[in-house]
């Protein structure tokens, strides 16, 4: 897949349809718009690509309050590519961008050389004070070779029909809920980082080793507890418990993300690590010792295997 910053920069790239939107996670509904992309695409003889931004405008626009997001870049972007786009175009949006008219997007959408169509999401909108919409998309194309598909929007029986949508997502997420936002992302919520060093407490005070992972401000937690999980390591994925939280037990200044890897004994320090979060076990405890938060974790531990073999076998 192809990355570019700007809309300009398409140049001898072929015919061409372009999916537009701000696609953080890549859940059922934005799926559905880079699906009808690749249809569109097949149809009228082009290829398909996307047209996104990073980081998320209400960031530019309220530093103070940034939005907390389902994916990085990175991420983001390779799952792009596994959705069969040939090009991204991944704007960074400034104040002055964001000031710009709607007007001012569609004239660099349609200077693009080639463009057959352009696919959205019937929520999506653009230009100063959101006044673009897909209707505007339409109305500035008509009557031109570039095709425009408008996609409904994706509602889901796992939230009582509402519509599917990251701010919904993200909702699930800090709830604890991972069972439902895995079912809204398709996949399981996942975070990915590096191994940085811990406190040592799991090697020396509980038995249980944990690998502790580094990952990026921006980025959505789940709510303070114990997870079943998967980590990923070197392409492969191990059964392994998660607790996210200050661990009450010792009184931890910061948030952190703590994995204890079942079956495995490799130092994998500095190493790229991630967590897919399956379910959550139990919320954080304050225990009297380490002696008992040992017993408690050795009970997760049984808990989790029992629950990611079940997890295992189903998906295979």
């Amino acid at each position: 897949m192809k990355l570019l910053r700007s809309l300009a920069d398409v140049r001898d790239f072929g015919p061409l349809v372009l999916a537009a939107g701000f696609f953080d996670g890549f859940h059922r509904g934005h799926r559905a718009v880079l699906g009808e992309a690749r249809r569109m695409a097949e149809r009228l003889g082009a290829r398909p690509g996307v047209v996104t931004f990073s980081p998320h405008p209400g960031t530019v626009l309220f530093p103070d309050r940034p939005v907390c997001l389902l994916q990085t870049e990175e991420e983001k972007e390779a799952v792009m590519a596994e959705l069969g786009m040939a090009l991204a175009v991944i704007l960074r949006p400034t104040k002055e961008f964001l000031a710009e008219s709607a007007e001012d997007f569609l004239r660099s959408l349609e200077a693009v050389p080639d463009l057959r169509g352009v696919v959205c999401g019937e929520n999506f909108t653009f230009g100063a004070g959101a006044a673009g919409t897909p209707e505007t998309i339409r109305a500035w194309f008509a009557g031109t070779d570039t095709a425009v598909s408008v996609v409904p929007l994706t509602r889901s029986p796992a939230i009582g029909g509402r519509v599917v949508s990251s701010t919904e997502i993200r909702r699930l997420v800090e709830a604890g809920d991972m069972r439902t936002a895995g079912a809204l992302l398709t996949r399981p919520y996942t975070l990915s980082g590096g191994v940085g060093r811990g406190f040592r407490r799991g090697t020396d005070d509980t038995g249980f080793p944990t690998a502790n992972l580094v990952f990026g401000p921006e980025r959505v937690l789940p709510a303070d507890g114990v997870y079943a999980a998967f980590a990923v390591i070197r392409g492969r994925r191990w059964p392994a418990v998660t607790n996210v939280g200050t661990n009450p037990t010792y009184g931890n200044a910061a948030r952190t993300v703590e994995t204890f890897i079942l079956h495995f004994s490799e130092d994998i320090y500095g190493e790229a690590f991630a967590v897919e979060f399956v379910e959550r076990l139990r919320g954080e405890i304050r225990f009297p010792s380490a002696a008992a938060l040992a017993a408690q974790i050795a009970e997760d531990v049984k808990r989790a295997e029992r629950l990611l073999a079940e997890e295992t076998e189903k998906e295979g």
